[in-house]
């Protein structure tokens, strides 16, 4: 995968605190590949934890939003949000544990979390942006 794969393509949805909640995690999903490039594992480590903390509070934050605006799809996205959430913290313990090397990090990287990332923004987190704004309206 180029790099240019690797970054995440940030859409404007109708939300602006979801906008930011987005930037930030590609930001911080920018620093794991810059110390997956480096091959700092401790670096990887850091970043890759930091970006696991920070979408466990965005996706707090956006369960919250569908919540409070009544989101049709919220059980389906919650889900979405949990398992991969339970996905990537098996990574960081295998991390701490080394059961998990850097390069099974850059394939679940590659293969998973990016891919899957993209598609949620562009998806679910569009669907959820367009109901809120409409259900503020």
């Amino acid at each position: 995968m180029s790099d240019a794969q690797r970054a995440l393509k940030v859409p404007k949805l109708e939300q602006a605190s979801m906008n930011e909640d987005h930037h930030e995690a590609a930001r911080l999903l920018d620093q794991v590949g810059q110390a997956r490039a480096a091959g700092d594992d401790a670096a990887l480590h850091a970043a890759f934890a930091a970006f696991v903390d920070y979408n466990r509070e965005h996706f707090a934050r956006e369960d919250a939003l569908m919540e409070r605006v009544r989101f049709p799809q919220a059980d389906y996205h919650r889900q979405e949000h949990a398992a991969h959430l339970a996905r990537w913290e098996a990574l960081l313990a295998g991390l701490e544990d080394g059961s998990v090397q850097g390069g099974d990090l850059a394939a679940a990287l590659d293969d998973e979390i990016i891919p899957w990332y993209q598609r949620h923004f562009t998806t679910m987190d569009a669907l959820l942006a367009q109901f809120a704004q409409r259900a503020d309206a």
